[in-house]
């Protein structure tokens, strides 16, 4: 597989550092994909002007072709394009937006889709690409990457996780291994329920069976979502361990005892609310017994120890398990 099919797409929000930091390890690829998308998903001004003049600087420094800077809908044929969102539209959808635009090049058969707050490893393409195929008969629709937690250099998912129905949870492969400690990969491979969405390589085939990410889902689960409709469409998923990515992200497992989220004082009311919602809508999706599980689930909650002091997030919080069983993803809060 050619780089030259490959087109890289990086989701930013407001943070000019690290998304030039990403920037510029994808530019300095051992190879570099044929057209790079940096779609800002409706930061504003303030950061978005910032990043497209730093954007233009770095590549006059190193004799690459010009940034081209488009709107929304606007059409570009230019191997680097500024995508501007007017709003934050969240991942899912701000990842389909830049899906949609580069999609219309005939020439891009994979997609390399990475957060902002990640800084691959220059080997890391080449990686992803290799894993496209392996041992199995199936067709390889998503090549999840290797990512390190950057404060600390520990793993944080070999390619991505499984999907514990009867928990209705996600749990990372390999999560606080040692950097240079891995399960085998086919043994990963044949556990992937879904792969991580802060660096992945999708499958132009894949995406033209079962569509896009489900936009409702604003923020979190949408990775493991989209992984559970993959499988189901009968795709395989992969594991490339030498594309390695460091990560920003905090270690999200150990955030809290109560819904992995509880702990974490910088997690807003709102972002609370769609972690709870959208673990809850994929346990509805994929077994029909979840409804049960939510009453005991909140009974557990309101006699938990550890729940004190949060007493004025149980609303919002049930709420969220409500619209999750029920199906309600429409609206963007309680």
């Amino acid at each position: 597989m050619s780089a030259e099919k490959v087109a890289a797409i990086i989701l930013t929000y407001e943070d000019v550092e690290k998304t030039l930091n990403c920037l510029k390890a994808v530019h300095k690829q051992t190879e570099v994909p044929k057209r790079i998308i940096l779609c800002d998903n409706g930061s504003g001004n303030e950061f978005a002007d910032k990043i497209f003049e730093k954007w233009i600087e770095f590549t006059q420094e190193h004799n690459f072709a010009a940034p081209v800077e488009v709107y929304a809908t606007d059409r570009s044929g230019a191997d680097y394009i500024f995508l501007r969102l007017e709003e934050n539209k969240g991942v899912a959808a701000g990842f389909n937006e830049a899906l949609r635009f580069v999609l219309y090049d005939n020439e891009c058969d994979f997609f390399w889709l990475m957060h902002n707050d990640t800084e691959p490893e220059p080997y890391a393409l080449s990686a992803l690409l290799q894993h496209l195929t392996d041992e199995s008969e199936k067709k390889i629709g998503l090549v999840g990457s290797t990512l390190f937690y950057k404060a600390n250099g520990l793993q944080e998912c070999a390619g991505g996780g499984v999907w514990r129905k009867w928990a209705g949870k996600a749990k990372n492969l390999d999560c606080g291994f040692d950097k240079f400690a891995h399960t085998e990969r086919k043994e990963i491979a044949q556990k992937l329920d879904y792969v991580c969405g802060a660096s992945f390589l999708v499958t132009r085939e894949l995406i033209n069976a079962i569509g896009l990410f489900e936009e409702r889902l604003f923020i979190f689960y949408e990775d493991v979502e989209y992984g559970l409709r993959a499988k189901k469409a009968g795709f395989a998923l992969n594991w490339a361990p030498g594309a390695r990515v460091n990560h920003y992200a905090p270690n999200a497992v150990q955030l809290t005892p109560v819904l992995n989220v509880m702990d974490d004082p910088e997690l807003s009311a709102e972002r609370e609310y769609f972690y709870i919602r959208n673990r809850f809508y994929i346990m509805r999706k994929e077994n029909s017994w979840t409804i049960l599980l939510s009453f005991v689930f909140i009974f557990t909650l309101f006699f938990s120890k550890k729940f004190k002091g949060y007493k004025g997030r149980i609303k919002p919080l049930c709420q969220a398990i409500f619209d999750g069983i029920n199906k309600k993803l429409n609206k963007l809060y309680f």
